[in-house]
């Protein structure tokens, strides 16, 4: 007995084999037409970036005497921060497209499962992205009728902004600096990591070691007094011994925060920021 081919599939194929035809009589050859259209499209690009790159110069300015830190342009600063050359340890972070693959090497630490964070896992899912049009070949398009292509295109991204937003949010490879919760939570704490001042000095529980380095009980020289602290900080040290860096680029702001975490490592606790 025939299986009867529903009408809705007989016009829909009908339709398509008129549109086909119409097309190969009336329609435009892939070259140069289609070509021509492509290498415009690229070229209007690649003049849009050449053009944002030449606003981005023109508007932002580098880091001088006058701004420590340089000047914000419409598309961002034209450099940051000038090297520290004290520091000798990193903390490298992808950009945010590649925050995913950065979680998903965090949570697979082992030496046997890096090959799945970074070679299987990415292949697997470049192979199903280029494959599934081939898989699912239903004829049907609504969505309640194709809940597996569903649940998969909502399960993928979902994955992905999950592992993104964990990248965003995970700690740093510092750790904490000293051995109390309130000192570690610190403003200056932050800055201390940041700055790289754990690449000479020891706060207890990170840092450095050596002679001189620890800091674990505060600075011996300035105490608690944190105007003194600034100062050092500020180029006080760089010009007396032309090895600890000058910090006045962090700013006043940091530079304080800083001050006052140090004094606190004297004190043993936290202390309020003194002006």
């Amino acid at each position: 007995m025939a299986v009867a081919t529903p009408r809705k599939v007989i016009n829909r194929r009908a339709r398509y084999e008129a549109e086909h035809h119409a097309q190969i009589g009336e329609g435009h050859a892939f070259f140069p037409y289609a070509m021509f259209h492509d290498v415009v499209v690229n070229l209007f690009v690649v003049l849009l970036v050449v053009g944002m790159a030449v606003v981005w110069h023109a508007t932002a300015q580098p880091i001088t005497a006058a701004h420590p830190t340089g000047v914000y342009g419409w598309f961002g600063e034209l450099y940051q921060q000038a090297a520290n050359p004290a520091v000798r340890q990193t903390e490298p972070r992808p950009d945010w497209y590649f925050l995913f693959l950065f979680e998903l090497l965090r949570a697979l630490k082992e030496p046997w499962e890096l090959i799945f964070a970074t070679i299987i896992v990415p292949t697997i899912l470049m192979v199903l992205l280029v494959a599934w049009p081939f898989l699912d070949r239903g004829r049907d398009r609504r969505l309640s009728r194709r809940p597996k292509g569903v649940a998969l295109a909502l399960t993928v991204p979902g994955v992905l902004i999950a592992l993104t937003m964990a990248g965003a949010a995970a700690p740093g490879v510092g750790g904490p600096l000293t051995k109390t919760a309130a000192l570690n939570g610190m403003p200056g704490a932050t800055d201390v990591n940041d700055a790289g001042c754990t690449s000479c000095h020891n706060f207890g529980l990170s840092g450095a070691s050596g002679p001189g380095a620890s800091l674990a009980s505060g600075s011996n020289m300035f105490g608690t007094d944190q105007a003194k602290i600034r100062a050092w900080l500020a180029g006080g040290a760089n010009a007396a011994n032309h090895v600890m860096p000058n910090y006045t680029s962090l700013g006043p702001t940091k530079i304080a925060d800083i001050a006052d975490f140090v004094a606190s490592l004297k004190a043993g606790h936290p202390l309020p920021l003194q002006k």
